[in-house]
């Protein structure tokens, strides 16, 4: 697909036509407005070329990386889901290293092609643990079913960053969809900021990790339903690669929302974490905050913003 305008309708288009597994080639006139980020645009685009050197040059900085000579290494990706084809299975196939897919099928219309293995749901931290033991890379992703690796090279990219940074993982950045909403892009941009160059980090997700595989044998992930990254990170060298992207957002929606926050807070707690919200009067005392936050984006937004309240305040009880 040709982009030329950066407009809604152009982007919503780029959207979809991404979803299709299609390249996205840039053709710019004119120059980038403040409400589309550079560093969130380029890793849609596999080229970009436009009047301005400026902008070209700025947009060429944050293109997802290109698959270079076919690598050796060998890396499993670890894909569970109940969807008939998780999203990112075109990009997979298209890395520059020898790479795997291995998805765990776990309900709902059964995904065709790569590897399929049927597996019951048996949290988070099991589940990928399976996985790891039937899996035959040297190097394991893992990646959830509604997250799309951007750039051939970008698998490449999670691997040397994992050696040249004496790593026990690495994850990358998360772009937000065009589609997306203004509280989530902001949360991505500080979760996973831009950046040319991998850094040691406090924090590790799944959504697009990289592990050597006796790694994960010598340690395995704990058994928990949900923050299994949060707990095996403890006391572990973890790396953080911006130039790594994958496309992933969730609709924020108030009742997932709550339920999301009260497990994961639960982990937290567990790891030894205070809590955020630990008792009513704290609850009580954060709720105006939360409201006018929401009114800034709308109704549903407040709506969203106190199911995560009670949510922390759920887990803390």
């Amino acid at each position: 697909m040709l982009l030329t305008n950066l407009d809604p309708i152009s982007l919503a288009a780029v959207e979809e036509a991404l979803k299709r597994g299609e390249s996205i080639t840039a053709r710019l006139e004119g120059g980038l407005s403040r409400r589309y980020r550079a560093d969130e645009l380029a890793p849609l685009l596999d080229d970009a070329r436009a009047a301005d050197a400026d902008v070209e040059s700025t947009l060429r900085a944050h293109l997802p990386p290109r698959p270079g000579g076919r690598s050796r290494v060998s890396v499993t990706a670890i894909v569970p889901t109940h969807r008939h084809a998780p999203l990112g299975l075109h990009a997979l196939r298209r890395q520059d290293v020898d790479l795997e897919v291995l998805v765990l099928w776990n309900g709902g219309p059964r995904p065709a092609g790569d590897r399929i293995v049927e597996l019951d749901w048996a949290g988070h931290g099991a589940t990928r643990q399976r996985g790891v033991e039937l899996a035959e890379g040297d190097y394991v992703l893992l990646t959830v079913d509604d997250a799309l690796p951007r750039g051939g090279g970008v698998v490449r990219t999670l691997v040397e960053a994992l050696e040249s940074g004496g790593y026990d993982a690495v994850f990358g950045r998360q772009i937000p969809w065009p589609s997306t909403d203004a509280v989530t892009r902001a949360r991505l941009r500080e979760w996973t900021p831009p950046g040319q160059e991998h850094r040691p980090v406090q924090r590790l997700d799944h959504v697009f990790a990289l592990y050597r595989r006796e790694t994960l044998l010598a340690h395995p992930l704990p058994r928990v339903p949900i923050g299994e990254d949060l707990h095996w990170r403890q006391g572990r060298r973890i790396g953080y690669v911006p130039l790594a992207p994958v496309v992933h957002a969730h609709p924020r929606r108030a009742r997932a929302l709550y339920r999301r926050t009260r497990d994961l807070h639960r982990e937290h707690h567990a790891v030894g974490e205070p809590a955020r919200v630990p008792d009513t009067a704290a609850l009580v005392a954060a709720l105006p905050g939360a409201v006018a936050e929401g009114l800034l984006h709308g109704p549903h937004e407040v709506a969203c913003q106190v199911a995560e309240l009670l949510g922390q305040w759920a887990a803390a009880r």
